[in-house]
């Protein structure tokens, strides 16, 4: 791959298609993405700097003839250094004379796009997936440029199993908002506000749902995450604070069964959970004081009030707000 592409594509796609193009260049890539006047400025003191960080990817959009004349020699200067992506929203292809690129059509109709990713990535792994399962996967999805990660996912998950359906993807889905609340609560135990509103935000978005209705579901999902942790507070007098995982497993399995009356609903229930979410949700609990759930909780049941009272398009806002003031 050369160091330089020029992409031609749309501005409905420009997010999705640089996420694509930059992940050809380094898994986890840092971009840097100007437009218009700005150009100049960045590609001098990118090309000028003797000490870079890790995983850059510039990406200039609609550069003109004028500015592209200008800053060729930078581009240059690049080459192995910085990767480059020229991504062009109209039809004019840049004039880059001296300058080796590639050049790239992205393909612009959504369905299609999606389509054609999902179909190799599977080939090159030696599965398949049911209609069922690929309309299922398109709706989880709404940023194109997490496609391949969350397909990895699926495709890990299958193990031997040719063919991927519609449970693999559910179960995938709901491991993802497990991972994804446990990160919330490591946050939460650190104090770390901005990284518990990403990881908010993110929920909301991988769930495809009308956003009021978003809310309320993330709001039980606090709610019962908060229960279980405070029922892994319970298992800490049944074990040391350095328990591997098969000794865990052990101690889970001892108190399932020395309950007398078995619960209806066994998911609100800590020793009912997957042996290594509960693993995980104990070494969590760990990083609290048992006080501090239990406030957490009564915060949890005001927010719940606050949501139930207040309109609907206010529902991300009294969530946000509260859980900001804990």
């Amino acid at each position: 791959m050369k160091d330089i592409i020029v992409a031609m594509g749309s501005k409905d796609n420009a997010h999705e298609d640089i996420g694509i193009l930059s992940r050809q260049f380094y898994d986890s890539p840092q971009n840097i993405i100007v437009s218009g006047e700005g150009i100049r400025d960045t590609v001098a003191g990118i090309a000028s700097s003797l000490f870079l960080e890790d995983r850059i990817v510039l990406t200039l959009i609609d550069p003109g003839k004028e500015i592209i004349d200008e800053i060729r020699t930078h581009l240059v200067s690049l080459k192995g250094r910085v990767p480059v992506i020229i991504y062009m929203t109209s039809e004019t292809k840049p004039f880059l004379p001296g300058v080796e690129a590639e050049v790239v059509v992205m393909e612009k109709e959504s369905d299609k796009r999606v389509k054609d990713r999902v179909t190799a990535l599977l080939k090159r792994y030696g599965k398949q997936m049911t209609d069922k399962a690929f309309e299922l996967l398109k709706e989880r999805i709404r940023d194109e440029a997490v496609l391949e990660t969350e397909l990895m996912k699926l495709i890990n998950y299958s193990g031997d199993k040719k063919r991927i359906d519609s449970k693999d993807v559910l179960a995938i889905t709901a491991q993802t908002h497990q991972d994804d609340l446990i990160g919330f609560f490591d946050a939460f135990s650190n104090k770390d506000k901005k990284k518990m509103m990403y990881i908010l935000d993110n929920l909301i978005n991988t769930m495809n749902l009308p956003l009021d209705t978003a809310i309320i579901i993330i709001h039980s999902y606090l709610v019962k995450q908060t229960r279980l942790l405070l029922h892994a507070k319970d298992t800490e007098d049944r074990s040391g604070p350095y328990t591997k995982y098969p000794d865990f497993t052990k101690i889970l399995n001892r108190w399932k069964d020395s309950m007398d009356i078995k619960p209806v609903e066994k998911k609100q229930y800590l020793p009912f959970q997957k042996g290594f979410y509960a693993y995980k949700l104990s070494n969590i609990s760990r990083k609290f004081d048992k006080k501090d759930l239990i406030s957490f909780l009564d915060t949890l049941s005001k927010i719940d009030l606050a949501i139930k009272r207040g309109p609907e398009h206010e529902r991300r806002i009294i969530l946000e707000t509260g859980l900001l003031e804990i």
